[in-house]
Protein backbone atom coordinates (compact mmCIF):
# COMPACT_ATOMS: atom_id res chain seq x y z
CA UNK A 1 0.00 0.00 0.00
CA UNK A 2 1.09 3.22 -0.69
CA UNK A 3 1.92 5.98 2.10
CA UNK A 4 0.24 9.18 1.88
CA UNK A 5 3.09 10.92 2.61
CA UNK A 6 4.73 9.38 0.42
CA UNK A 7 3.13 10.42 -2.43
CA UNK A 8 3.27 14.55 -1.36
CA UNK A 9 6.31 14.24 -1.14
CA UNK A 10 6.93 12.68 -4.99
CA UNK A 11 4.04 15.72 -5.83
CA UNK A 12 6.51 18.42 -4.13
CA UNK A 13 9.46 17.05 -5.86
CA UNK A 14 7.72 17.28 -9.18
CA UNK A 15 6.38 20.11 -8.60
CA UNK A 16 9.86 22.17 -8.49
CA UNK A 17 10.86 20.57 -11.68
CA UNK A 18 9.67 23.37 -13.99
CA UNK A 19 10.21 25.71 -11.81
CA UNK A 20 14.05 24.81 -11.51
CA UNK A 21 14.24 24.68 -15.58
CA UNK A 22 13.09 28.51 -15.65
CA UNK A 23 15.26 29.70 -12.90
CA UNK A 24 18.41 28.82 -15.26
CA UNK A 25 19.28 28.19 -18.65
CA UNK A 26 20.49 24.79 -18.93
CA UNK A 27 24.37 23.94 -19.04
CA UNK A 28 23.86 21.03 -21.98
CA UNK A 29 21.33 18.77 -23.80
CA UNK A 30 21.56 14.59 -23.90
CA UNK A 31 21.91 14.35 -27.30
CA UNK A 32 22.52 10.71 -27.32
CA UNK A 33 20.85 7.48 -24.75
CA UNK A 34 21.89 3.74 -25.82
CA UNK A 35 21.00 2.17 -23.25
CA UNK A 36 19.84 2.69 -19.08
CA UNK A 37 20.50 6.19 -18.40
CA UNK A 38 19.31 7.96 -15.56
CA UNK A 39 19.01 11.56 -14.15
CA UNK A 40 18.70 12.50 -10.15
CA UNK A 41 17.73 16.21 -10.21
CA UNK A 42 16.52 17.46 -6.92
CA UNK A 43 14.92 14.42 -4.98
CA UNK A 44 13.84 12.92 -8.49
CA UNK A 45 15.07 10.39 -10.12
CA UNK A 46 13.94 9.76 -14.44
CA UNK A 47 14.73 8.32 -17.71
CA UNK A 48 16.67 10.15 -19.28
CA UNK A 49 15.81 10.99 -23.40
CA UNK A 50 17.58 12.76 -25.92
CA UNK A 51 17.29 16.35 -26.08
CA UNK A 52 16.64 16.31 -22.43
CA UNK A 53 18.16 19.79 -21.07
CA UNK A 54 20.59 19.50 -18.57
CA UNK A 55 20.98 22.06 -15.20
CA UNK A 56 24.09 22.41 -12.68
CA UNK A 57 23.96 19.95 -9.84
CA UNK A 58 22.13 16.69 -12.53
CA UNK A 59 23.36 13.60 -10.96
CA UNK A 60 23.87 10.95 -14.45
CA UNK A 61 23.91 7.53 -13.84
CA UNK A 62 24.06 5.07 -16.89
CA UNK A 63 23.26 1.17 -16.31
CA UNK A 64 26.17 -1.69 -16.60
CA UNK A 65 24.82 -2.45 -19.99
CA UNK A 66 24.18 0.63 -21.41
CA UNK A 67 26.73 1.35 -23.94
CA UNK A 68 26.43 5.19 -24.45
CA UNK A 69 25.17 8.64 -23.54
CA UNK A 70 26.34 11.84 -24.83
CA UNK A 71 25.89 15.07 -23.24
CA UNK A 72 26.68 18.45 -25.66
CA UNK A 73 27.34 21.53 -23.48
CA UNK A 74 25.98 25.00 -23.96
CA UNK A 75 29.05 26.62 -24.52
CA UNK A 76 30.82 23.62 -26.58
CA UNK A 77 32.50 20.73 -26.06
CA UNK A 78 30.99 17.09 -25.47
CA UNK A 79 30.74 14.39 -22.75
CA UNK A 80 30.41 10.84 -23.67
CA UNK A 81 29.48 8.22 -20.69
CA UNK A 82 30.15 4.58 -20.95
CA UNK A 83 28.60 1.33 -18.92
CA UNK A 84 28.48 1.94 -15.19
CA UNK A 85 29.18 5.65 -15.10
CA UNK A 86 27.99 7.91 -12.11
CA UNK A 87 28.79 11.82 -12.44
CA UNK A 88 27.21 15.67 -11.15
CA UNK A 89 27.57 17.97 -12.98
CA UNK A 90 28.90 21.57 -12.27
CA UNK A 91 29.38 19.66 -8.29
CA UNK A 92 29.90 22.19 -5.52
CA UNK A 93 32.67 21.49 -3.02
CA UNK A 94 33.19 22.88 -0.17
CA UNK A 95 36.75 24.31 -0.20
CA UNK A 96 36.20 27.40 -1.97
CA UNK A 97 39.82 28.26 -1.01
CA UNK A 98 41.30 24.97 -2.73
CA UNK A 99 39.94 25.41 -6.39
CA UNK A 100 39.07 22.06 -8.44
CA UNK A 101 37.84 21.84 -12.03
CA UNK A 102 34.00 22.06 -11.56
CA UNK A 103 32.80 21.38 -15.14
CA UNK A 104 31.74 17.68 -13.80
CA UNK A 105 32.42 15.27 -10.94
CA UNK A 106 33.27 11.72 -11.69
CA UNK A 107 32.93 9.00 -9.07
CA UNK A 108 33.41 5.69 -11.13
CA UNK A 109 32.78 5.08 -14.60
CA UNK A 110 34.44 6.17 -18.30
CA UNK A 111 33.79 9.15 -20.10
CA UNK A 112 35.60 10.77 -22.80
CA UNK A 113 35.60 14.60 -22.40
CA UNK A 114 36.06 16.98 -25.98
CA UNK A 115 36.99 20.23 -25.22
CA UNK A 116 34.75 22.96 -27.12
CA UNK A 117 36.46 25.56 -29.65
CA UNK A 118 35.56 28.22 -27.06
CA UNK A 119 37.85 27.29 -24.16
CA UNK A 120 39.14 25.03 -22.05
CA UNK A 121 37.58 22.11 -19.79
CA UNK A 122 38.31 19.58 -17.29
CA UNK A 123 37.03 17.46 -14.19
CA UNK A 124 36.94 15.77 -11.14
CA UNK A 125 36.87 12.60 -9.43
CA UNK A 126 38.11 10.98 -6.18
CA UNK A 127 42.08 10.13 -7.07
CA UNK A 128 42.97 12.78 -9.86
CA UNK A 129 41.69 16.07 -11.29
CA UNK A 130 41.98 17.07 -15.07
CA UNK A 131 42.16 20.44 -16.08
CA UNK A 132 43.16 22.97 -19.14
CA UNK A 133 41.93 19.69 -21.49
CA UNK A 134 42.35 21.41 -25.09
CA UNK A 135 41.55 18.14 -27.31
CA UNK A 136 40.24 14.90 -26.36
CA UNK A 137 40.62 13.08 -23.01
CA UNK A 138 39.47 9.45 -22.06
CA UNK A 139 38.94 8.88 -18.64
CA UNK A 140 38.42 5.62 -16.29
CA UNK A 141 37.47 5.90 -12.20
CA UNK A 142 37.15 2.45 -10.67
CA UNK A 143 37.39 1.68 -6.71
CA UNK A 144 40.78 0.85 -6.77
CA UNK A 145 42.60 2.15 -9.92
CA UNK A 146 42.86 5.46 -12.39
CA UNK A 147 43.82 5.60 -16.10
CA UNK A 148 43.60 8.95 -17.84
CA UNK A 149 44.50 9.30 -22.00
CA UNK A 150 44.95 11.88 -24.06
CA UNK A 151 43.70 11.55 -27.49
CA UNK A 152 44.55 14.77 -29.07
CA UNK A 153 45.81 18.39 -27.40
CA UNK A 154 47.22 18.94 -24.14
CA UNK A 155 46.02 18.79 -20.71
CA UNK A 156 47.36 19.01 -16.96
CA UNK A 157 46.52 16.28 -14.44
CA UNK A 158 46.80 17.22 -10.45
CA UNK A 159 46.52 13.76 -8.92
CA UNK A 160 45.55 13.71 -5.70
CA UNK A 161 46.66 11.06 -3.06
CA UNK A 162 45.98 10.79 1.03
CA UNK A 163 49.17 12.28 2.87
CA UNK A 164 50.74 13.95 0.27
CA UNK A 165 50.51 17.22 -1.70
CA UNK A 166 48.53 17.45 -5.11
CA UNK A 167 51.25 16.60 -8.24
CA UNK A 168 50.64 18.89 -10.95
CA UNK A 169 52.17 16.95 -14.43
CA UNK A 170 51.41 18.09 -17.83
CA UNK A 171 50.66 15.36 -20.63
CA UNK A 172 50.58 16.05 -24.38
CA UNK A 173 48.82 14.21 -27.24
CA UNK A 174 49.51 10.18 -26.66
CA UNK A 175 50.75 9.68 -23.14
CA UNK A 176 48.21 8.50 -20.57
CA UNK A 177 48.20 8.36 -16.32
CA UNK A 178 47.75 4.78 -14.97
CA UNK A 179 47.16 4.36 -11.16
CA UNK A 180 46.53 1.38 -9.81
CA UNK A 181 46.07 -0.31 -6.06
CA UNK A 182 46.96 2.98 -3.50
CA UNK A 183 50.61 3.57 -4.91
CA UNK A 184 50.78 6.91 -6.64
CA UNK A 185 50.22 6.74 -11.03
CA UNK A 186 52.91 7.81 -13.17
CA UNK A 187 52.75 8.88 -16.64
CA UNK A 188 53.58 6.64 -19.73
CA UNK A 189 54.05 7.04 -23.10
CA UNK A 190 51.03 4.61 -24.48
CA UNK A 191 48.42 3.00 -22.63
CA UNK A 192 48.73 -0.28 -21.47
CA UNK A 193 47.12 -2.99 -23.30
CA UNK A 194 44.24 -4.26 -20.64
CA UNK A 195 43.10 -0.23 -20.25
CA UNK A 196 43.53 -0.12 -24.58
CA UNK A 197 41.22 -3.14 -24.33
CA UNK A 198 38.82 -2.05 -21.91
CA UNK A 199 38.04 1.31 -23.64
CA UNK A 200 33.89 1.41 -24.70
CA UNK A 201 33.74 0.44 -28.39
CA UNK A 202 31.79 4.18 -28.85
CA UNK A 203 34.96 6.14 -27.47
CA UNK A 204 36.77 4.79 -30.92
CA UNK A 205 34.72 6.74 -33.08
CA UNK A 206 34.29 10.86 -33.65
CA UNK A 207 30.90 11.31 -33.29
CA UNK A 208 29.10 14.59 -35.17
CA UNK A 209 27.23 17.40 -33.13
CA UNK A 210 23.72 16.44 -32.75
CA UNK A 211 22.46 19.27 -30.10
CA UNK A 212 20.99 21.25 -33.23
CA UNK A 213 18.42 18.79 -34.14
CA UNK A 214 16.65 19.36 -30.86
CA UNK A 215 16.69 23.31 -30.33
CA UNK A 216 13.04 23.21 -31.22
CA UNK A 217 11.72 19.81 -29.34
CA UNK A 218 10.96 20.28 -25.68
CA UNK A 219 12.00 16.89 -24.05
CA UNK A 220 10.41 16.40 -20.60
CA UNK A 221 11.30 13.77 -17.75
CA UNK A 222 10.04 10.51 -18.11
CA UNK A 223 8.86 8.34 -15.34
CA UNK A 224 9.53 10.22 -12.70
CA UNK A 225 10.12 8.66 -8.77
CA UNK A 226 11.37 9.61 -5.81
CA UNK A 227 14.91 8.56 -5.42
CA UNK A 228 15.59 6.11 -2.90
CA UNK A 229 18.43 5.53 -0.31
CA UNK A 230 20.03 3.32 -2.47
CA UNK A 231 19.78 5.58 -5.40
CA UNK A 232 22.18 8.33 -3.94
CA UNK A 233 24.13 6.62 -1.02
CA UNK A 234 27.53 6.70 -3.22
CA UNK A 235 27.23 10.30 -3.04
CA UNK A 236 25.63 10.56 0.41
CA UNK A 237 29.13 8.73 1.30
CA UNK A 238 31.42 10.47 -1.57
CA UNK A 239 35.03 12.54 -0.22
CA UNK A 240 34.19 15.38 2.30
CA UNK A 241 34.59 17.99 0.07
CA UNK A 242 30.88 16.87 -1.94
CA UNK A 243 28.86 15.27 1.04
CA UNK A 244 28.07 19.44 2.64
CA UNK A 245 25.88 19.85 -0.83
CA UNK A 246 23.86 16.37 -0.47
CA UNK A 247 23.22 17.00 2.73
CA UNK A 248 21.54 20.79 2.12
CA UNK A 249 20.00 18.84 -1.24
CA UNK A 250 18.42 16.13 0.77
CA UNK A 251 17.96 16.84 4.04
CA UNK A 252 14.09 17.08 3.85
CA UNK A 253 14.53 12.78 2.81
CA UNK A 254 15.81 12.39 6.53
CA UNK A 255 11.61 12.51 7.40
CA UNK A 256 11.36 9.05 4.80
CA UNK A 257 11.35 6.49 7.43
CA UNK A 258 13.26 4.45 4.89
CA UNK A 259 15.66 6.81 3.80
CA UNK A 260 16.45 7.90 7.53
CA UNK A 261 17.07 4.19 8.25
CA UNK A 262 19.70 4.26 5.50
CA UNK A 263 21.52 7.46 6.55
CA UNK A 264 21.57 6.40 10.09
CA UNK A 265 23.05 2.91 9.55
CA UNK A 266 25.79 4.74 7.68
CA UNK A 267 25.89 7.79 9.63
CA UNK A 268 30.11 6.92 10.27
CA UNK A 269 30.51 7.60 6.68
CA UNK A 270 28.97 10.71 6.50
CA UNK A 271 28.89 12.45 10.00
CA UNK A 272 27.40 16.03 8.77
CA UNK A 273 24.52 14.19 8.66
CA UNK A 274 24.38 14.08 12.93
CA UNK A 275 22.63 17.52 12.55
CA UNK A 276 20.00 16.85 10.59
CA UNK A 277 18.83 13.28 12.16
CA UNK A 278 19.63 14.08 15.80
CA UNK A 279 18.82 17.75 16.16
CA UNK A 280 18.39 18.01 19.83
CA UNK A 281 21.30 15.88 20.47
CA UNK A 282 24.14 17.19 18.71
CA UNK A 283 27.06 18.99 20.73
CA UNK A 284 26.49 22.76 20.22
CA UNK A 285 29.83 24.06 18.67
CA UNK A 286 30.63 26.34 22.06
CA UNK A 287 30.98 23.24 24.32
CA UNK A 288 33.64 21.46 21.26
CA UNK A 289 36.83 23.67 22.62
CA UNK A 290 36.15 22.40 26.39
CA UNK A 291 35.81 18.49 25.55
CA UNK A 292 38.80 18.34 23.29
CA UNK A 293 40.94 20.28 25.86
CA UNK A 294 39.72 17.51 28.44
CA UNK A 295 40.15 14.67 26.04
CA UNK A 296 43.63 12.90 25.97
CA UNK A 297 45.83 13.78 23.30
CA UNK A 298 45.60 10.18 22.12
CA UNK A 299 42.00 10.43 21.47
CA UNK A 300 42.41 13.76 19.15
CA UNK A 301 42.31 12.13 15.32
CA UNK A 302 39.79 9.78 14.79
CA UNK A 303 39.08 8.05 18.10
CA UNK A 304 35.64 7.68 19.75
CA UNK A 305 35.48 9.36 23.46
CA UNK A 306 32.29 9.61 26.06
CA UNK A 307 31.61 12.30 27.79
CA UNK A 308 31.43 10.99 31.20
CA UNK A 309 30.46 15.13 32.72
CA UNK A 310 27.02 15.11 30.29
CA UNK A 311 24.09 13.90 31.89
CA UNK A 312 22.70 10.65 30.80
CA UNK A 313 19.30 12.01 29.71
CA UNK A 314 21.44 14.06 27.37
CA UNK A 315 24.92 12.99 26.67
CA UNK A 316 25.15 10.87 22.87
CA UNK A 317 26.28 7.26 22.82
CA UNK A 318 29.69 8.71 21.01
CA UNK A 319 31.04 11.71 19.60
CA UNK A 320 34.16 11.53 17.16
CA UNK A 321 37.24 14.46 17.63
CA UNK A 322 38.16 15.51 14.82
CA UNK A 323 41.90 17.37 14.30
CA UNK A 324 39.76 20.67 13.83
CA UNK A 325 38.64 20.40 17.54
CA UNK A 326 34.93 20.09 16.39
CA UNK A 327 32.69 16.79 17.25
CA UNK A 328 30.08 15.11 15.84
CA UNK A 329 27.44 12.58 17.15
CA UNK A 330 27.83 9.34 15.50
CA UNK A 331 25.30 6.89 17.42
CA UNK A 332 21.89 7.28 18.67
CA UNK A 333 21.99 7.30 22.63
CA UNK A 334 20.32 4.22 23.67
CA UNK A 335 17.56 4.39 26.37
Amino acid sequence: MIRYGAILMLAASLAALPALGEAAPPIGMLTIVEGEVAVIRHAVKFAAAEGLRLQADDIIHTGDNARLARVEFAEGGALDLGPATRLVLRPRFAEPHLWRPSHLYVSQGWVKLTAGPAGKIGLSSPRFDLTNLAGVALARVGENDSFLFIESGTAMLIERAGGWLPRLRALKEGEAFDRRGGDTGSVISRPAPDMLKSIPRPFVDSLPPRAQRFQDVQVEPKWPTEISYADVSGWINAEPSLRPAFVQRWAGKARDPRFRAGLVADLRSHPEWGRVLFPNKTLARRKAPTAVAAAPPAAVGSAAVKLASWPAAEAPLALVVTRAGSMVEVAEPKP
